[in-house]
Formats: C-alpha cells, structure tokens, sequence
C-alpha cells in the first residue's frame, strides 16, 4: 500500500478524503463499545502511550498511469504475395534485423529477370544505333567534300546542272542519316534508362518479400499466417513490435499540479515510482497467490511534460519512463504513478493505533499528569507507512494513547502498560 502526502495544490482535498477515511475505519473499531455495569468499580485500563514526535516525510503524490511503449511498430507487407513462411514465433524476443516473414518473391524474382532481359535488349540497340551513326557521319563527310569540291565547277560549266543536284541530294541524305542515327541513339538511351528503373523496381520489390525487424522489442500475435495471401488492400497488417525496455508510464493530473512539478523538475530528474496495479509477484513456495498483493513496483523518473493542457478536463499529459528488463510492464496495463516532490521536515506525526473517530471527526487521547486522559481534535493531512501526518490538534512532547484508545472515556485514569520510558513514536527520517 503507498501512502501520499500532500502539496499546496491539493491540500484540502486530500485532508477530506483521508480524514473521511480514516473515520470510517476507526469507527468500526470504536462504535460497539459497551457502558461498564452500574455500580461496579472502575479500574485504570492498561494501555500504551508515546509522546509525540516530529520526522521528514516525503511529499508524495498517486496518479493512475496506463503503461505505454515509446516504439510501437506495425509490421505490414509491403508487396502482395503468398505468405511462404513465419520465421519468429508470435511473443518472441526480436533483434533489430531479425528475420520475421517472407513472402513468395516468384513473381518479383521473374520481373526482375525480365528487366534485366530488357536493359541487355537496350544496350544491344545502343551498340547499333551508335554504329549506324558512326557510318552515316563517315557519309556525310564524303557527301560535304564531294558537295565542296564540285561547287566552284557549276558556275563554269564543268559539272551538269543534273549531277549538281545529285551531289546536293547525297549531301542531305547523308546529313538526315547522321540525324537519324543520332535518333536511334537516344530510343535506345532512353530505353536503357527504362530497363535500370525497372530493375531498381523489381530489386526493391524483392527486398520488401524479407520482412525484417525495425527495432529491439517483444513480436505480437500475428494477423495471417503461412499460406494467407497478404499485401492487398486490407491485409497489408502482419504484426506489431512493440518495444518493452524502456516504457512509459502516461498519466494526466491536475494542471493545478504543473507549477510544482516544473519547479522540482527545474532541480534534476524527478523521482517517480510506477507500481503495476492489480498485479502480483511470485509469491514464495506454499504462501497463497493474491492479487494486488505484492505488486511489482520500478524507479523511473518524469522525462516528458505536454505543452498544452486539455481544456475539457484541465489535465495535462505527462510521462514516467522506467527500465522493464523483466518484461512486467506491458503497454495498455494500469499503474499507479507515485511523484515525489520533495520533503516536509519536521512534520508532526502520531502512529495510526491513536487516532480514532467520532462521527465525521479525528481524535486522540492526551494524557494528563494526573494519568486521567482528554480528548483532543486532530487535523490529518496524510498517512505515511505506519503514521499519520498532523496538521493541528497536538504538539511535539504531548503524551498519547498509542494502544487501547477503544477502552477510554473523558476523565479516565490509565495505566502504562509496558512502563516503558515515553520517547517520541518516530524521530528518524523516512525510509529509503
């Protein structure tokens, strides 16, 4: 069981709930105490007293939490295919890498075969189609220098008007030769550059039939199996890696809590404690199994405080994170998220077994000099292990009935049950 103290934000709040509380236990303790008989002599009832003392309590705060997973991956299937085999069982442990499905690569093993048929086919016609250029520009240049030569001969008569067009002829076939050789060269470029995309697609298609681990983390229950035909639309969802060291522990208080936080938070790493709630350990060997009892409980510290603050419910969003080496936590489970927020020092407190209740109020039994014992109003402001924290009521070296409170009345003497010197119930700091 933990026990919260209280800050400023929340002070009056707490007192009610712990005092009602409080009231309620002790009454069912209290309230079936019977009258003595009439005329019978009243003896000294033997208790137990302690004088009050003073101790540092931490200031302690409970928040449900849900535990939750900084990395929580989906596993999908990014090419359709039949689902050829399942290499890590559902539940396992996984290494970032690790093998975990492969899908049939037939098809996407064909196209990549058929892409590189493609490319060679391209870079045949490459080949060709520079070879035709190669020929038409050696054209081209007997064509210009026959076209040169014979030139200064038309204007004197030497070359007939006929073979003038002739040579003119050879010249612009040869030059449209070259252009289409040129032509034939950039079909075939482009071709080539087809043939590499289609590659590099088929490659990648190949790639995606391994499906690999993203991440270190724990494999879920998967949604197809061997033989299940995946990657259509709506069955591209396999699994989900879900990393489980560290976790989160998400939980939204008060903003009233947010100027506290800040300022603790401002002074280092705020202490937190998750407690998984409703949970159990092992008990040891032959104790019965109960649930809550024992529940597994880690250190963290706060590492995230939202930036903004929900308006409907004026909470904001924080997180625990937490080491989870032994797999206890898992994400979507309900915890119980305990903020330390520093240390009253020098709080009054009074063990539990004193403090008992009339009606909707908190008392305990002061004892006189005279041994007769009165009644005195207390303010509790928390419990903290086996002591409640007072606000009021009683001051530090007042004597106290510690055991036996439910025997007493107004005026009554008492006796010291053990006769043990009355030294403060607690002096030390708190534990841990």
């Amino acid at each position: 069981m933990k026990n919260e103290s209280t800050a400023e934000p929340s002070r009056k709040p707490l007192v009610a709930t712990t005092t009602t509380t409080l009231c309620v236990f002790i009454v069912s303790l209290t309230g079936c105490e019977k009258p003595p008989a009439a005329g019978l002599p009243q003896l000294s009832p033997e208790v137990e007293t302690v004088v009050v003392g003073t101790r540092d309590i931490p200031i302690t705060h409970d928040f449900p939490a849900t535990i939750t997973s900084p990395q929580d991956v989906d596993i999908n299937a990014r090419v359709s295919g039949w689902l050829l085999e399942q290499n890590t069982p559902d539940g396992a442990f996984v290494k970032k890498d690790q093998l975990l499905y492969r899908v049939d690569p037939s098809q996407y093993q064909i196209q990549l075969d058929a892409a590189n048929a493609q490319l060679a086919q391209a870079k045949a016609q490459l080949e060709a189609a520079v070879g035709q250029r190669d020929a038409a520009t050696a054209q081209n240049v007997l064509a210009q220098a026959i076209y040169d030569r014979n030139q200064p001969l038309v204007a004197a008569g030497a070359v007939s008007q006929e073979q003038w067009d002739q040579i003119t002829a050879n010249l612009a076939e040869a030059k449209a030769s070259v252009e289409q050789a040129n032509g034939n060269i950039a079909i075939a470029q482009a071709s080539a550059l087809s043939a590499n995309a289609s590659i590099e697609s088929a490659k990648l298609n190949l790639a995606w039939c391994t499906i690999t681990s993203p991440l270190d983390g724990m494999m879920g229950a998967s949604s197809y199996f061997e033989g299940s035909l995946v990657g259509d639309a709506g069955k591209q969802l396999l699994n989900t890696v879900v990393q489980m060291d560290p976790m989160w522990a998400s939980f939204s208080p008060s903003a009233n809590y947010l100027p506290i936080v800040l300022a603790k938070q401002g002074t280092g790493k705020l202490p937190a404690t998750v407690t998984l709630t409703g949970a159990t350990t092992a008990p040891p060997p032959g104790t019965a199994v109960s649930l809550g009892s024992n529940a597994p409980t880690v250190e963290g510290h706060l590492v995230m405080v939202n930036n903004q603050i929900t308006g409907t419910s004026d909470t904001i969003l924080m997180r625990v994170e937490f080491p989870n080496a032994a797999q206890l936590f898992r994400p979507g489970a309900y915890a119980t998220v305990t903020l330390n927020l520093g240390v009253r020092k020098d709080a009054i407190v009074v063990p539990r077994t004193a403090v008992f209740a009339r009606q909707t109020e908190l008392f305990v039994w002061k004892v006189n000099d005279d041994t007769t014992v009165e009644s005195l109003a207390v303010e509790v402001i928390s419990a903290y292990e086996q002591d409640l924290v007072l606000a009021g009521g009683v001051t530090p070296g007042t004597k106290i009935v510690s055991e036996g409170v439910n025997k007493l009345r107004a005026g009554m003497k008492v006796m010291d049950a053990a006769s043990k010197p009355t030294t403060p119930a607690t002096t030390s700091g708190p534990k841990g």
